[in-house]
């Protein structure tokens, strides 16, 4: 593997250390058929391992070990010190081939390399949900040319390792992006991305697969699956409709406010109607007519641009934000001490009951933020 020269000794394990890592990879991902190290005077001694492919497994996993030697530091605004050690995971198609040391099949240990090496650095933080973007493609066939880190696909069990009794390292799974996937992350946020990968992560690396995102995905405003995915991943106690509370409330609102285009009111002219009158709900709506996705497609001129004013989840503060003022509403409604509950596990907006009464919240809050649109 090739790597950056460096004069100090690389960062290693204890051999205790290592023992117990090897143990927990052999645990957790499988008996490991043959490894890569680097031969270069690194930051990092690295071992590449491989785990074939097998019946019960259709991938070939790659994991390293020696990553974790380095500690990864960090602070928070408060000044607060946070301590990091990683390891990575990267699954692989069952027909790559693990001997064929061409560049264009071999991409997949170069990266493993790559970024395990750059978390060495001194100033280097990596953790759930980091992406980093290569500015070109490191992958020639798909066109790959960035990564983002979740947490491994291979159970719970695989994702922390003891070294010790106050250490521990974590096994990050390495999932390779296309170009729009990394500015759908930076747009949207990595939770919001890792929510649309669903059950396919494991096949994330595949050069032929599709994108996680589709061509028009900056005119995507909101999907139920991100918010009834939380429901699911948090094992709240609510139907999975819940997720599709807010998003409703919004488009309500642009409903009864002529804010839809014309060539939307004539498909779904009938289901609009209904809406009107309260014969149908529009949360059934969202999901079934509009694939759960709310799309500044759906509006006139004016509706695309007050949603891409106000819909807005980064927000700098300085302007309304639909996603805080649903945050807003929540915590008014609860007050602070339910708000902040263990039950709710920060996602009280979910567990707001969802009835005219919430319309009517939530379209005070559209309304302040409309007004200060046209102002």
């Amino acid at each position: 593997m090739a790597g950056r020269k460096k004069s100090a000794s690389p960062e290693v394990y204890t051999e205790e250390q290592l023992r117990i890592i090897e143990k927990h990879i052999s645990d957790n991902f499988g008996t490991v058929s043959n490894f890569y190290q680097n031969t270069d005077e690194q930051l990092l001694k690295l071992s590449i391992n491989v785990i074939p492919a097998s019946r019960k497994k259709l991938y070939v996993t790659l994991v390293t070990s020696g990553m974790g030697a380095h500690v990864m530091k960090t602070k928070d605004k408060k000044g607060g010190k946070y301590e990091n050690r990683a390891e990575l995971v990267l699954f692989m198609p069952p027909y790559w081939k693990p001997d064929d040391e061409n560049d264009d099949n071999f991409w997949p240990v170069h990266l493993l390399d790559l970024i395990a090496n750059f978390a060495s650095e001194k100033t280097t933080w990596l953790s759930w949900g980091h992406t980093i973007d290569y500015g070109k493609s490191f992958e020639e066939q798909s066109g790959f040319r960035g990564v983002i880190l979740i947490m491994s696909d291979s159970g719970k069990e695989s994702r922390y390792c003891d070294i010790s009794d106050s250490e521990k390292v974590t096994f990050y799974q390495v999932v390779p992006l296309f170009e729009r996937e990394l500015r759908f992350a930076v747009k949207n946020g990595s939770a919001a991305l890792v929510a649309r990968m669903g059950d396919d992560v494991k096949n994330a690396a595949d050069p032929d697969r599709k994108p996680y995102v589709p061509d028009n995905f900056e005119d995507i405003l909101d999907t139920v699956e991100e918010h009834s995915g939380k429901i699911e991943d948090k094992e709240l106690d609510l139907p999975e409709i819940n997720g599709a509370n807010h998003i409703s409330a919004f488009l309500l609102w642009m409903i009864l406010h002529d804010m839809i285009n014309e060539e939307f009111l004539e498909y779904f002219g009938e289901e609009l109607d209904q809406i009107r009158n309260g014969s149908l709900d529009v949360r059934s709506f969202l999901v079934k007519s509009l694939d759960g996705e709310l799309n500044k497609e759906l509006f006139t001129d004016e509706g695309r641009r007050f949603s891409g004013y106000y819909y807005d989840f980064y927000s700098d503060g300085d302007y309304p934000c639909y996603p805080s003022d649903v945050d807003s509403m929540a915590l008014d409604f609860f007050g602070e001490e339910r708000y902040n509950c263990e039950e709710f596990q920060d996602e009280a907006y979910l567990f707001v009951p969802y009835n005219e009464e919430y319309h009517r919240r939530m379209s005070e809050y559209i309304d302040k933020a409309y007004n200060r649109f046209n102002s």
